[in-house]
């Protein structure tokens, strides 16, 4: 089983996204943390052990890691050696509280750099520099766990060259994992309300893969490339396995029913156990693996494709076949 644990606080919220966070709420943690505590709770009723855990957001780390210690207690009785503990981190935050990251139990660290250019970190609004990520990532590898930093690619100033570039230095850090994301202008973002589209239009998405080709990275899924080691939280999702959505706004998926937590921020604190469900059929579960498996490397079962459809993929070598398993191509 996967949890993943919504932490909806920001410093600053940048143009392009579109998540369930808030900059200027951090004065609630505390409310938040007990609703989320109860959430929790409830959530992990009759569970045993978690698979992996993952810690999202918003910006994890705006928290401080006393704030997580009582959500490790109840978390505790569910972790064994196995289990992989994910926090995405903002490098413009504490550098020293990495060390007591890990020591509460995060083994690996999935850091937003997004780029390593002065320029593009001023288009996308984030607020740190080169220099303040090339520091905040030396001290996440000393801490000897998983580290995966997030680029984002298909802006306006991304060239071939320049793309080339900051996989480079992502490498020489000596980073293992990197995902990588083409910049979208989602509708509720600030970018689509004032009209501001910095995006590329034509992709640079195969020369972002050769360019990791040549470094080395494996691409085990369209936005997921691992040298020394694979997200087991998200490999899990695109296997279709089930999960638990704890906290504003999270989603999970047990059996046949998909469950929708409370978006709303005052609302969700007043009863973190509202929640809504939306029934899936197995038809549903079935075009989601179909989804799911062909966007990775997991594949798609050939007994859950249409032969005639599945004869023409396979004539224009948009799939192939192997071990009655389907994998895409492209």
């Amino acid at each position: 089983m996967l949890l993943y644990i919504h932490i909806p606080f920001c410093e600053s919220k940048c143009g392009y996204c579109a998540f369930n966070s808030f900059e200027n709420m951090i004065t609630f943690k505390k409310q938040y943390i007990d609703s989320l505590k109860i959430d929790l709770e409830s959530s992990l009723h009759g569970m045993d052990k978690l698979d992996s855990i993952f810690f999202g957001g918003g910006t994890p780390n705006t928290l401080n890691p006393k704030d997580y210690e009582s959500i490790f207690n109840i978390l505790q009785s569910h972790i064994d050696s196995d289990t992989e503990i994910t926090m995405e981190l903002n490098p413009n935050r504490d550098i020293n509280a990495l060390g007591e990251f890990k020591n509460l139990g995060i083994n690996r660290f999935s850091i937003g750099v997004q780029s390593f250019r002065v320029d593009k970190l001023e288009l996308l609004e984030r607020k740190h520099n080169p220099k303040i990520a090339y520091k905040f990532i030396k001290n996440a590898i000393l801490c000897d766990i998983f580290v995966s930093i997030d680029l984002i690619y298909d802006t306006k100033l991304d060239t071939k060259k320049s793309l080339e570039s900051e996989l480079k230095i992502a490498n020489d850090l000596g980073i293992g994992h990197i995902s990588c994301y083409a910049l979208s202008i989602d509708k509720n973002s600030r970018f689509h309300k004032i009209k501001k589209n910095p995006t590329l239009k034509n992709s640079l998405c195969y020369d972002l893969k050769n360019a990791l080709d040549n470094l080395g990275f494996y691409q085990y899924e369209v936005s997921n490339y691992a040298k020394n080691h694979k997200s087991k939280h998200n490999l899990a999702y695109w296997q279709g396995k089930e999960y638990i959505g704890v906290g504003l706004g999270a989603v999970g998926r047990i059996k046949n029913n998909r469950i929708y937590k409370q978006s709303n921020f005052k609302k969700y604190i007043e009863n973190p156990l509202k929640y809504s469900i939306e029934s899936l059929s197995n038809d549903d579960l079935r075009l989601e693996s179909i989804f799911l498996g062909l966007r990775s490397e997991i594949g798609v079962d050939i007994d859950n494709i249409n032969t005639k459809k599945l004869e023409i993929l396979l004539q224009e070598k948009k799939c192939s076949k192997k071990n009655n398993k389907i994998y895409s191509t492209n």
